[in-house]
C-alpha cells in the first residue's frame, strides 16, 4: 500500500493512502451465510459464484436457451412449491442461476423420488457442469418476499471485497484478533462515537479508555478536546492511519476510519504502549479496515425485520415452543448447553443500549429482547460452562455497577440454570417471577412510608439493599414474595371470583374518591396492628375503625373472621398482582 502524503496537526501525525478501494462485489457464500436466519439452505454451495442481480420470477423473462442471462442472478421462486415435479420445473425454468429462494415447507420436497438425487446433491438441472445448478434457499415464515428481496438487494449494494486474513464474522471477534496482534487496546466505533466493540489486553486500562468502555461512548469531554484540537476533524477526512502520541499517562493511540463509498460509517480505536511498534500497527489496522467494512455494515444497516425475527426466535424459545429447530437455527443455538435467563424490569430506552453493550461483554453469546407480555427486557444467556444463578447475579452485577446513570436504578431476576434450549422456558418463568417479586418488595417498603422506624433486621437489609444501583436476586433470595405471587396466579387461574371483594373496594374507592382499598392492604401488611396501621395511614385509630366497618359493609366479610379475613387478603393479592 504506498502512501502519497503526510503532514501534521499539532503532535499528530497523518497518513494518507491510495490502497483502500471498495470492490462492490457479492458471493453466493456470503450471502448465504448473511442470511442464515431467514434463509435456510438446502442444497450446498458447488460453485461460490458472485451475485449481480436479485429478482422475482415474475419479473423475469424466459430464460435463453444456455440460460446465459440467468449466471450471477438470485431469483425469488414466489408462486409457491406444492410437490417435486413443481420443485423440478422451477429448477429447469432458470437453468444456471446462482441460486432460487423457495417459498417455506419447499424442504419437504426435496429428494421424495429416487430421481431427484440431481436436487439433493445440488446438481439440478442440465449436465453442462457445476456451475449450472442454482443452490436452493427456503425462505422463513417469519419474513415476507418483499422483506427478502429488499434485504437482499442492501446486502448486494453495501458488499465489499475483504481480505482472506483476518476471516471473522462480528466486530468483537475482530477487535479480539487485532488486539492479539498487535498488543494494543482496540475500540470499533461508530460514527457517532458510540462503542461497538472492545478488547483490552493486560489489567492497565487508561482512564479515558475505562469510561469510554462503561458508558458505552466517548466521553463528551473528550470528544469536544479532540474537536478542538482537529484531531477527530482530520480522522473523518483521512484515508489512512492517523496517530496521536503518548500524552503524559495516556497512551499513543492509532485511528483508522472506515468508509464505503466514500461514507463515514465508523472508526477503529488502538491504544498501545510504548514497546508496540506503530509501522507494524499501520499495516494491521489498514488490513483489519478492509475486513472491518462487511461487518460494519451488516451492524449499521440491519434490517428492522431482522430485529423482529430475532426477537420472535427467542420468544418462540422462553414460551418453551415445541418447535425449536427453526429459532435455534436463527439464533445459532446449540440444543444442548449451559443456559440461564435474566428478566430486567422498567428498562428505558436510553438506558438499553448501554445495558445491550455491558450484558454482551459480560456475556459474549447474550441475546435481548423485550418481553412485550411482561414488559421486561429478556436476556438468554449461553454459558461456556455451568454457573449458578447466585453467580450469574453476581458477575452480571458487578459489569452492570458502574456502567448505570445515577439516577436510574435497575432491577433483574435470575432464573434457574439449564441444560437444554427445551428447558429454558423453566428458566425465564422462574426470572419473570424474581424480578415481579423484587418489584412488590420495592411497592411493599414503599407502603411503610418514611415514618417507619425499620427496627426489623429485614427493613435495614432492604433499605441498605435500596440504595444500590443494581439490584439482582435468585429465587431463594425472594422465595416469600415469589411464592406469594405464584399463589396469585394459581388462585386467578382457579376461580376469577376470587378478586370480587377487591374489585368492589376499588369501584368504592373510584366514585367517592376514597382509600378504602390502600386501607386493606396497609392493614394486612401491619398483621392487623391498628396503631402502627394508623401511623402508616396518617389517620387516627377511630377513623381506622370507621374504614374497617365501611369495608365489612361493602364486601360482607369481617377482618375479624378467619375465613372473611383470609379470602379479602387474597382478594387483593390477587388484584395487585392481576393489575401489575
Amino acid at each position: 500500500m504506498d502512501r502519497i502524503g503526510q503532514h501534521s496537526v499539532g503532535e499528530s501525525s497523518i497518513g494518507y493512502s491510495v490502497g483502500m478501494t471498495d470492490d462492490t462485489t457479492l458471493r453466493l457464500s456470503r450471502l448465504i451465510r448473511d442470511t442464515e436466519g431467514f434463509l435456510l439452505p438446502l442444497t450446498e454451495v458447488v460453485a461460490d459464484v458472485e451475485v449481480n442481480r436479485i429478482e422475482l420470477d415474475v419479473d423475469l423473462h424466459a430464460a435463453s436457451s444456455d440460460g446465459s442471462d440467468r449466471v450471477g442472478t438470485v431469483v425469488l421462486i414466489a408462486e409457491a412449491v406444492r410437490n417435486p415435479n413443481e420443485l423440478e420445473k422451477a429448477i429447469a425454468a432458470h437453468p444456471r442461476a446462482a441460486a432460487l429462494v423457495l417459498g417455506p415447507g419447499a424442504h419437504d420436497h426435496l429428494g421424495a423420488n429416487a430421481g431427484d438425487s440431481r436436487v439433493r446433491d445440488g446438481r439440478a438441472g442440465d449436465s453442462a457442469g457445476s456451475e449450472s445448478f442454482p443452490v436452493l434457499l427456503e425462505r422463513s415464515a417469519h419474513v415476507t418476499w418483499s422483506e427478502v428481496i429488499v434485504h437482499l438487494r442492501q446486502l448486494k449494494e453495501g458488499a465489499v471485497s475483504t481480505l482472506a486474513l483476518p476471516d471473522v464474522d462480528d466486530l468483537n471477534s475482530l477487535a479480539a484478533v487485532i488486539a492479539d496482534s498487535t498488543g494494543a487496546s482496540i475500540t470499533i466505533e461508530d460514527p457517532a462515537s458510540r462503542v461497538l466493540a472492545h478488547s483490552n489486553l493486560g489489567d492497565e486500562i487508561d482512564e479515558i479508555r475505562r469510561e469510554t468502555i462503561l458508558s458505552g461512548a466517548i466521553p463528551d469531554w473528550r470528544i469536544a478536546e479532540l474537536e478542538e484540537s482537529g484531531f477527530l476533524d482530520v480522522v473523518r477526512r483521512s484515508t489512512d492511519v492517523v496517530e496521536r502520541p503518548a500524552e503524559g499517562s495516556s497512551p499513543a493511540r492509532s485511528v483508522i476510519a472506515l468508509r464505503s463509498e466514500g461514507e463515514l460509517i465508523g472508526t477503529i480505536w488502538a491504544a498501545y504502549p510504548a514497546t508496540v511498534d506503530p509501522e507494524s500497527m499501520r499495516d494491521v489496522l489498514r488490513d483489519a479496515a478492509r475486513a472491518a467494512l462487511p461487518v460494519m455494515l451488516r451492524t449499521l444497516r440491519r434490517s428492522p425485520f431482522e430485529k423482529r425475527i430475532r426477537r420472535e426466535a427467542l420468544g418462540s424459545i422462553l414460551g418453551g415452543s415445541p418447535d425449536l429447530g427453526p429459532a435455534a437455527t436463527t439464533l445459532a443455538l446449540p440444543f444442548s448447553g449451559h443456559y440461564a435467563t435474566l428478566a430486567i424490569a422498567e428498562v428505558t430506552a436510553k438506558k438499553e443500549p448501554v445495558l445491550r453493550f455491558h450484558l454482551r461483554a459480560a456475556f459474549s453469546d447474550a441475546v435481548l429482547a423485550h418481553d412485550d407480555e411482561h414488559g421486561h427486557l429478556a436476556v438468554l444467556v449461553h454459558m461456556n460452562e455451568a454457573l449458578s444463578p447466585t453467580d450469574i447475579c453476581s458477575h452480571v452485577t458487578a459489569a452492570l455497577q458502574r456502567s448505570l446513570p445515577p439516577d436510574e436504578p435497575l432491577l433483574f431476576g435470575v432464573g434457574a440454570s439449564v441444560e437444554r434450549l427445551d428447558h429454558v422456558h423453566r428458566s425465564w418463568t422462574e426470572a419473570v417471577y424474581v424480578v415481579d417479586a423484587l418489584l412488590a418488595r420495592r411497592q411493599s417498603f414503599g407502603v411503610r412510608g418514611a415514618n417507619s422506624q425499620g427496627s426489623s433486621k429485614q427493613s435495614s437489609h432492604a433499605a441498605a439493599r435500596s440504595k444500590d444501583l443494581v439490584v439482582g436476586a435468585t429465587a431463594e433470595d425472594v422465595t416469600a414474595e415469589l411464592v406469594g405471587l405464584e399463589v396469585a396466579d394459581a388462585l386467578l387461574l382457579a376461580d376469577p371470583r376470587i378478586t370480587e371483594p377487591a374489585r368492589a373496594l376499588a369501584r368504592h374507592d373510584s366514585e367517592h374518591q376514597g382509600q378504602l382499598l390502600e386501607t386493606v392492604r396497609v392493614y394486612f401488611s401491619t398483621v392487623g396492628n391498628s396503631a402502627e396501621a394508623s401511623r402508616r395511614l396518617h389517620v387516627h385509630t377511630n377513623s381506622l375503625r370507621h374504614r374497617l366497618n365501611r369495608i365489612e359493609e361493602i364486601t360482607g366479610l369481617s377482618t375479624a373472621d378467619r375465613a372473611g379475613r383470609l379470602w379479602l387478603e387474597l382478594a387483593v393479592l390477587v388484584l395487585d398482582r392481576e393489575q401489575s
